[in-house]
């Protein structure tokens, strides 16, 4: 029988992911907490390291020790974890950017011997390379509701192992679509990735139960669950439309570039867009 199940996650700012000169020191502050899930804070550096423990796996729905039980039942969980959160992105995948190798040519000293009347006099003219680098540490907190994770932790679960195709449990595939981009969302440093991933998402929540909702019909459908203003949805819409297809005309150009410049002001909205469908979404599949 198993008794604890550890796993070490990593954690940064979803509207400011990882990059170059930059790092994270997130702080994870469970709240309503029964003891089901711990969060030690391992390391600040690229991403936060965090470790996950849970005392009683199996009572949160662990059926088997088999490996990749254990691995689809944490990813369940960490899916779950980011349905509740609003900045940090959870994911079991650690990244790396690798830094670019220089290499700097060496000059030979310049030496020039003069005849003067007191003697020889020797001057050497050498090149010294200076790199400079810059560094910032972002720091932040953020609750996550141990009571909320669980919650959706089983109705995620049994989203998770339905196989398609099933006709009779479409919307579960649907979601299953759904949850499989919100993980790329959450795992990816490109602002646009994410972007597009999300909304990817939101359609395939939206659309669970097989209805092909499109532009202002999705709009309004998305505007209806979440409370979200409509122009809000179909700005997203529409810019995500536009990293689809090849820019045609000046107008184009300029609205996928003010979109880009937009991303991170989407991004964090679109989010919330998404777990509040995607919770609208397990709520009605409860009794399944």
């Amino acid at each position: 029988m198993l008794s604890l199940v550890k796993r070490q996650l990593f954690a940064h700012d979803l509207t400011n992911p990882p990059s170059e000169g930059s790092s994270y020191d997130i702080t994870l502050k469970l709240v309503n907490s029964k003891g089901c899930i711990n969060l030690t804070k391992v390391s600040a550096g690229f991403q936060t390291k965090y470790l996950l423990s849970i005392p009683e796996a199996q009572s949160l729905g662990l059926t088997g020790s088999q490996q990749n039980e254990v691995d689809l039942f944490i990813e369940n969980l960490v899916l779950a974890a980011n349905l509740v959160l609003r900045r940090v992105a959870l994911s079991t995948i650690e990244g790396r950017l690798p830094e670019a190798q220089i290499e700097f040519k060496q000059h030979e000293p310049k030496v020039v011997v003069e005849n003067r009347p007191n003697g020889k006099h020797v001057t050497v003219t050498d090149h010294i390379t200076v790199r400079d680098t810059f560094h910032v540490m972002k720091s932040f907190a953020e609750e996550m509701d141990e009571n909320k994770v669980v919650s959706y932790l089983q109705c995620v679960s049994k989203v998770a192992i339905v196989e398609p195709p099933n006709k009779n449990r479409l919307e579960l595939v649907n979601l299953k679509k759904s949850f499989n981009e919100y993980r790329n969302a959450m795992s990816a440093f490109d602002n646009l990735m994410i972007f597009k991933s999300l909304f990817n998402s939101l359609e395939f929540a939206t659309n669970f139960d097989g209805k092909n909702r499109k532009d202002q019909e999705l709009d309004n459908e998305v505007a209806k669950i979440t409370g979200w203003q409509i122009l809000d949805v179909c700005k997203w819409r529409q810019f995500y439309n536009r990293t689809k297809h090849p820019d045609r005309t000046p107008e184009e150009v300029k609205d996928f570039s003010i979109g880009k410049e937009n991303l991170h002001k989407f991004i964090v909205p679109l989010r919330l867009a998404v777990e509040a469908v995607v919770i609208d979404r397990l709520n009605r599949l409860r009794d399944l």
